[in-house]
């Protein structure tokens, strides 16, 4: 039996199966090392994170963001949070971030204090208020 110190479980793995996740995470942080120079590789492999500007910042994670971590309030930058496996994060960034940039080229990013997208939905959490938000759906 193994025991997740970042979530606090135990969970049943195979050794096959701890032996296959354990070479997949390694082929993720060798993958980012070598073609994504410009993505930050959390130091548990949980997230994925680039700057899109000086006040935009794309986060690609398996759990949510929250404001222990980061602040979702108050920060003069935008988070940016794509939820999403970390076994996906390649086909993410390949895929839907080039869609979810050209969304927020289209909106008005300082009416905005978090975004966060889970599957197509997009919930653009406004400045000023804790849980008034608009949803847009990304196409395609």
């Amino acid at each position: 039996m193994g025991y997740n110190r970042y979530r606090k479980r135990n969970y049943n793995l195979s050794k096959s199966k701890a032996r296959a996740y354990a070479q997949a995470m390694d082929n993720l942080e060798r993958e980012f090392a070598d073609n994504y120079q410009d993505w930050g590789l959390s130091a548990m492999k949980d997230s994925c994170y680039k700057m899109l500007s000086n006040t935009v910042e794309i986060r690609i994670s398996n759990h949510s963001a929250d404001n222990q971590y980061h602040d979702i309030y108050n920060s003069e930058i935008l988070l940016v949070n794509i939820k999403g496996s970390k076994l996906d994060f390649t086909s993410i960034i390949n895929e839907k971030v080039p869609k979810v940039v050209n969304l927020l080229n289209n909106l008005e990013l300082t009416n905005y204090r978090f975004i966060n997208i889970v599957g197509n939905n997009v919930n653009s959490y406004l400045k000023g208020y804790k849980t008034k938000k608009e949803i847009f759906v990304i196409k395609g």
